[in-house]
């Protein structure tokens, strides 16, 4: 029985020494949260983590994927000896975004504490101009029936901005605005008029908003309805 003692404790001591001599990969980033702060909307956020093997083997790196197809990551190098470094190259393309936003980057590795490390790029962005609301659902409007809506357009740059053209795809909707050209910090209401014909059964379509705006010279507005008798 003592025997039988001495060797397990013997083994036990020989496997914590080899584990110890084996070393591991231990991934670091020193500002894993990369805050961009306010950026007007369409720009593009490019960044770069740098992550170091803090280890003492060979730190393996296997997918690198994000939270949304608006953020790209590639990274320099999969395999990052002791305390070498490589580097994470982040973009985000904030086209279809507004207000505040979070996206995060998930980098897995070999690392037996932490095997899928969590990046975070944030901040704000910034509509030049915005509208309210962003698609039209009329729901059901009776044949003959006139149904009117408002859409406003708000100027959030720093610039006058002229609204070049307000057009409908569709016969049925009619749309008019008092005020062509808004001040920074202003508004403008577009009317919408839609009328069923006695054909129709659905109405869908598109209001399209040309501006003088470099940042968002055109904006779509889908739009929706059904007609019933």
């Amino acid at each position: 029985m003592k025997s039988l003692r001495y060797l397990l404790s013997v083994s036990v001591i020989f496997l914590l020494f080899a584990s110890v001599a084996m070393g591991a990969p231990t991934a670091s980033v020193e500002s894993p949260v990369f805050d961009f702060g306010s950026i007007a909307q369409g720009k593009h956020v490019d960044h770069i983590f740098v992550l170091k093997n803090k280890g003492d083997s060979v730190l393996n790196i296997g997918s690198v994927s994000t939270s949304c197809g608006c953020t790209v990551a590639d990274v320099s190098s999969r395999s990052v000896p002791p305390g070498k470094s490589a580097e994470i190259k982040v973009s985000f393309n904030s086209t279809n975004f507004s207000g505040s936003i979070s996206k995060t980057i998930t980098v897995q590795s070999n690392d037996p504490k932490n095997q899928a490390y969590t990046l975070i790029l944030k901040g704000t962005v910034i509509e030049d101009i915005s509208v309210i609301p962003k698609q039209l659902n009329l729901g059901e409007i009776k044949i003959g029936a006139k149904k009117d809506v408002s859409i406003t357009v708000q100027n959030n740059g720093k610039q006058p901005v002229t609204l070049t053209s307000v057009k409908s795809t569709m016969q049925q909707v009619l749309v008019k605005t008092k005020k062509t050209t808004v001040k920074a910090g202003g508004k403008a209401v577009i009317t919408v008029s839609v009328t069923p014909r006695s054909n129709d059964r659905f109405i869908g379509g598109y209001l399209t908003i040309n501006t003088s705006s470099p940042e968002k010279p055109e904006i779509v507005i889908p739009v929706y309805a059904s007609a019933v008798k």
